[in-house]
């Protein structure tokens, strides 16, 4: 079956996603003050922020396979719940912004990717409910 183009367009934004998201992440935890990255490293190590960014981008990755080349229902509603728990931490860093609560350890680049990747990822999950997409997860058919 060939892709279609609502499948097409959610690699497209999640690509976006993970790119954006990723650089994001090394600004904000690779920074000259971040204080993140001395948390982590004084409690742990210093693998232990790599390791932890290693293991996002491999599960974001065979998401995006299972999702877009095998056409995997499981990895899709995988996505739904892993977008929600994203919008969760997206409202927590709003809150942060209009409260001024740790200020000091956020990075003012990698929350401004952090919001554009999260902005992307809404509108790649979106793309999974169009009803293309719904066929190619075999949605919607009645089985006799």
């Amino acid at each position: 079956m060939q892709r279609p183009a609502s499948i097409i367009r959610f690699e497209q934004f999640y690509a976006g996603h993970i790119g954006i998201g990723l650089a994001g992440s090394f600004v904000a935890l690779f920074g000259p003050e971040s204080a993140a990255r001395a948390q982590a490293t004084e409690a742990v190590g210093p693998w232990l922020i790599p390791a932890v960014l290693g293991l996002a981008v491999v599960t974001q990755v065979a998401l995006w396979y299972l999702i877009a080349r095998r056409a995997s229902a499981v990895a899709k509603w995988v996505l739904v719940a892993f977008t929600a728990v994203n919008m969760i931490g997206l409202a927590f860093l709003m809150f942060g912004f209009a409260t001024g609560i740790g200020a000091e350890a956020r990075s003012a680049a990698g929350s401004a990717a952090s919001v554009i990747a999260s902005a992307l990822l809404l509108v790649a999950v979106a793309h999974l409910f169009r009803a293309d997409a719904k066929v190619w997860f075999g949605e919607g058919r009645t089985v006799a």
